[in-house]
């Protein structure tokens, strides 16, 4: 649900925001964000940097570097659209975090 956190009285010039959202909610966020992708961007940069070894064959070395590619870029893309989405809604520290963790057990159930 959108929330329009801005109050406006009619008896002053200046409105406040009522958000209750601070920096220590987007530490949290980034911190359960990093605890659960980081394990995909590493593995991700295994396979690309396994890709690079002489000793596997063609076909196994395109596999391995289009694989990490993709895993990096699914890991990142998940981190970009959970800040986007939580910028846009989020109005407490409980909502970013709330949301952070609902969007990683989703990403998580997807992927078993």
């Amino acid at each position: 649900d959108l929330v329009y956190t801005w109050k406006c009285p009619r008896d002053r010039v200046e409105c406040t925001d009522k958000a209750d959202l601070s920096g220590l909610g987007w530490v949290v966020f980034g911190f359960l964000m990093a605890t659960h992708l980081l394990k995909d961007i590493i593995n991700g940069c295994k396979l690309v940097k396994l890709s690079s070894k002489e000793r596997q064959t063609l076909t196994d070395r395109i596999r391995f570097f289009g694989g990490g590619l993709l895993l990096n870029f699914v890991a990142l893309f998940t981190l970009y659209t959970s800040t986007v989405y939580n910028r846009a809604i989020a109005t407490s520290n409980t909502e970013i975090v709330i949301n952070a963790v609902v969007i990683l057990f989703i990403t998580d159930a997807d992927e078993q």
